[in-house]
């Protein structure tokens, strides 16, 4: 049997669009897993987003935050640490400034702290609620996880994303800050053109994807990709399988080389099989 590796996006992948976990996904990483194939998270949120529900799956590493983190090891949480790819401070400073130029709000990814314009909170705020999925208790969490503030930190910045309210905002930031960033939209539900999320230039899911498998002496052609948004682009096309989800975004589906069912119709599920991982 050949071992194979996957690496799983989270929401729209893992999460359905209500933020649940289809129960055919969470049985698909373990029986792949018990055969033998290693199954990783590689997801844009940073490592203190990952929730314990979707942690608590089993996974034997990951890499966060688009690609500026990876984990080797199923105590991922706990040490395994191999790559920290983080924007230089001098080039978060100048995107901090390119986002007051502009007026969007912003939040701001570190490995253990998140930071966030009073604004971008909210409106990530009204973007749950408007899915159903804020309650007491979400707000709670968030709080608990996101300072908010106009000034943050320029140091140990992974990765950013934003917000507005106005279509123009992702082309006014692509254009402004030219080549030292990596700029893509489509990641966040609802805001379009609005919003995007920004990592340094070269960092992303594929690049950091090549650098896992090259620590662990797994062939690419070996190595199986699922997602279904922008932010996934380069680990579909580098991966030796890359894999789009029925829900994912035309982007998406045209870097994958095949497209499986939705979150919510056993979409991790028909893959794996598909493949011979279950």
């Amino acid at each position: 049997m050949t071992r194979r590796i996957a690496f799983l996006d989270i929401d729209g992948t893992i999460l359905d669009h209500a933020g649940a976990i289809p129960d055919s996904t969470r049985e698909a990483i373990r029986a792949a897993r018990r055969a033998g194939h290693l199954v990783y998270l590689a997801s844009g949120r940073g490592p203190t987003e990952v929730e314990d529900r979707v942690a608590g799956l089993g996974f034997d590493g990951a890499v966060l935050g688009a690609g500026a983190y990876a984990w080797i090891g199923e105590l991922w949480r706990e040490g395994g640490w191999r790559i920290e790819r983080l924007m230089d401070p001098a080039r978060v400073a100048e995107l901090v400034r390119t986002y007051r130029e502009v007026g969007a709000d912003f939040v701001l990814q570190g490995r253990d702290d998140v930071w966030a314009t009073q604004h971008a909170f909210d409106r990530l705020a009204r973007t749950l609620e408007a899915e159903g999925r804020l309650t007491d208790e979400t707000r709670d969490a968030l709080l608990g996880r996101i300072e908010i503030t106009d000034d943050p930190p320029h140091e140990g910045i992974a990765k950013s994303v934003f917000s507005s309210d106005d279509l123009g905002t992702y082309e006014a930031m692509k254009l402004a800050l030219g080549d030292a960033f990596t700029v893509i939209t489509g990641t966040m539900p609802g805001l379009g053109t609005a919003g995007g999320e920004i990592s340094p230039a070269g960092v992303s899911k594929g690049s950091t994807l090549l650098l896992v498998l090259d620590e662990l002496g797994i062939d690419v052609a070996d190595a199986i990709a699922i997602g279904d948004n922008n932010n996934d682009l380069e680990m579909l096309d580098v991966a030796g399988v890359g894999i789009a989800m029925g829900n994912a975004t035309p982007e998406a589906r045209e870097a994958a080389d095949e497209v499986t069912t939705a979150v919510d119709d056993d979409g991790i599920w028909n893959a794996f099989r598909r493949h011979g991982l279950i």
